[in-house]
């Protein structure tokens, strides 16, 4: 799987850093690790790096994964070039159900978003 989520203690947040080609089999993965941590350590933060993934799942898995993403967990995503309209969707269908989820281009705002 080329995903690594894990729970950043001192920064007292949740990371996912995902390379490569993923499948929906992979963030559905993914978002079962984040929960956990999200019930383990109560982190409502979540800061996903994509920036290195060369392909996304199809529009109707990502449509159906922002719908059914936890409203709890505000959710940041680092988007690079190859996967942008992919994750630029992923946040559209996320935000038009009242979830908290934006793409960003840089860490610094991501994680300045995530904190307010």
């Amino acid at each position: 799987m080329p995903e690594i989520v894990e729970y950043d203690a001192q920064a007292k947040l949740i990371r996912v850093r995902a390379w490569g080609t993923d499948t929906i089999g992979d963030w559905l993965s993914s978002k079962d690790q984040v929960v956990q941590h999200f019930h383990e350590h109560g982190a409502a933060q979540l800061l996903v790096d994509v920036r290195d993934q060369e392909r996304a799942p199809d529009g109707l898995d990502i449509f159906d994964f922002g719908k059914n993403w936890p409203a709890e967990i505000r959710t940041a995503i680092l988007v690079g070039e190859e996967t942008r309209e992919e994750q630029q969707f992923l946040e559209t269908v996320a935000t038009n159900r009242g979830k908290r989820m934006r793409a960003f281009d840089n860490e610094v705002d991501a994680l300045e978003w995530l904190r307010q």
